[in-house]
């Protein structure tokens, strides 16, 4: 019998989740301008919000 994928979410999968959400309401994950640039304290782009809590990638660090 072939293993069925399970549904539960795994501890990795709920942390990446908690990770962006806190992204997202500190302000630090945003979309960029048309230029492509982000606004100061930015730290991740949005690059898609197919699910919740969406997609981002990292662009620039933080130094505080």
């Amino acid at each position: 019998m072939a293993a069925r994928k399970s549904k539960k979410k795994t501890d990795q999968e709920k942390a990446a989740e908690r990770f962006v959400e806190d992204l997202l309401i500190r302000g630090e994950a945003v979309h960029s301008d048309p230029q492509g640039d982000l606004p100061p304290g930015a730290t991740h782009e949005i690059v898609a919000e197919s699910g919740k809590p969406g997609k981002v990638r990292r662009r620039r660090f933080s130094t505080h």
